[in-house]
């Protein structure tokens, strides 16, 4: 999930939200403002409702942001890093480095989330009796009864036994325990999150075909969600259980064709481009040592006008350090980290030299050619 907006850190974890959340916002506050705290609390002022509402929606938000750093935290703990962490309009994403080393680390880091939404939820409706103990005002009180009973909600919705919900991480840890095959656990939560997903849509369908209720399709999006989401996670497994046991040196392009930073755009077009199989290119500067990469689709878009005045280094994309790996290094955490220039996985290097290319093609092949080896022996042709 890309982040629209960057908030900071917290930390140390870069925290972010995407365009949506400016949407749920806007939305929970018009279901405060305008429903749940006028029925709560009858005969206040439109301005009341609106004053209390907007800031209610704000910490329901807060408490999200609470939900996934205690992922954060519990996997930073267990030496797993984390990227990111990023809000939107279904919740919230914490973008890990990689995978839990054990288990009970996996089952830790998913428990956290619901843990924390629990704990929210009993500090919202604590400070519901204190305000109402202290005859503080009846809206007060309304509003933090039901951001306990949201935070409760959360945490019971999260605890849906299916992937990629928190309980589908719990699901897949409890049965890592229980086989010690991770691969085979997490298969498995992804399977049952494509069922909770089903069994969503059909109460959606239900509720808006019976009741004639739009809440109907809040629950299919969120169902079609879990099925698209829980399906992406099945096919990454299936990746990462492809790649399981190379090295990239089992990957990679080896001695890739190299672009040098003073060639015009032109030349290397003629002479390198348009007769490699590659898609994209390390560029070197005259010391040999890597400046960055073009692909194709850089490449194409400087205009033909330009392109014997243009030098290679001028378009060249700097590679980040997460982009560089050796020979020897394993091959999965290549799937780890969005392919730079939607065509690099890793420049290859030993001792300062480019010795190969990892890319999205190289992956692709080598997951196609694990699928074609899984079909079975008495399958016949069509």
């Amino acid at each position: 999930m890309k982040q629209s907006i960057r908030l900071g850190r917290v930390g140390g974890i870069p925290v972010g939200v995407h365009w949506s959340v400016i949407v749920i916002v806007g939305l929970i506050a018009a279901i405060l403002g305008g429903q749940v705290l006028p029925q709560m609390a009858p005969g206040q002022s439109t301005t009341a409702y609106w004053a209390v509402a907007i800031p209610g929606a704000l910490l329901f938000v807060l408490a999200l942001l609470a939900h996934e750093l205690a992922h954060a935290f519990v996997a930073r703990r267990a030496g797993v890093p984390v990227r990111s962490i990023t809000l939107w309009a279904l919740g919230g994403v914490s973008e890990l480095g990689g995978e839990p080393p054990t288990a009970r680390a996996d089952l830790r880091i998913a428990a956290a989330g619901p843990a924390t939404s629990l704990l929210a939820g009993g500090v919202f409706w604590g400070l519901a009796v204190l305000l109402d103990l202290a005859a503080g005002p009846a809206i007060g009180v309304a509003a933090l009864g039901w951001l306990a009973i949201m935070n409760v909600l959360l945490a019971a919705f999260n605890l849906l036994p299916g992937a990629p919900l928190d309980g589908g991480r719990i699901l897949r840890a409890a049965l890592w325990m229980h086989h010690g095959d991770r691969s085979r656990a997490a298969r498995t939560a992804a399977g049952a999150g494509r069922i909770v997903g089903g069994i969503l849509v059909g109460l959606g369908l239900a509720e808006l075909w019976i009741w004639s209720s739009l809440g109907g399709l809040w629950l299919m999006l969120i169902g079609f969600f879990l099925i698209t989401a829980a399906s992406a996670e099945a096919a990454a497994q299936l990746a990462s259980d492809a790649l399981g046991g190379l090295l990239v040196r089992d990957v990679m392009t080896p001695e890739p064709a190299i672009g040098g930073g003073w060639i015009t755009v032109g030349d290397f077009i003629d002479r390198v481009a348009l007769h490699s199989p590659q898609t994209v290119f390390p560029v070197v500067g005259a010391d040999g040592a890597l400046i960055g990469i073009v692909g194709l689709d850089r490449l194409s878009r400087v205009p033909a006008a330009s392109r014997e005045l243009t030098h290679l280094a001028e378009v060249a994309r700097p590679v980040p350090p997460a982009y560089l790996a050796q020979p020897d290094d394993p091959a999965p955490p290549l799937l780890s980290r969005p392919p730079l220039d939607r065509e690099l996985a890793a420049v290859v290097v030993t001792e300062g030299r480019i010795v190969g290319l990892a890319t999205v093609e190289n992956l692709r092949q080598i997951i196609q050619r694990a699928q074609l080896r899984a079909r079975p022996l008495h399958e016949t042709r069509a």
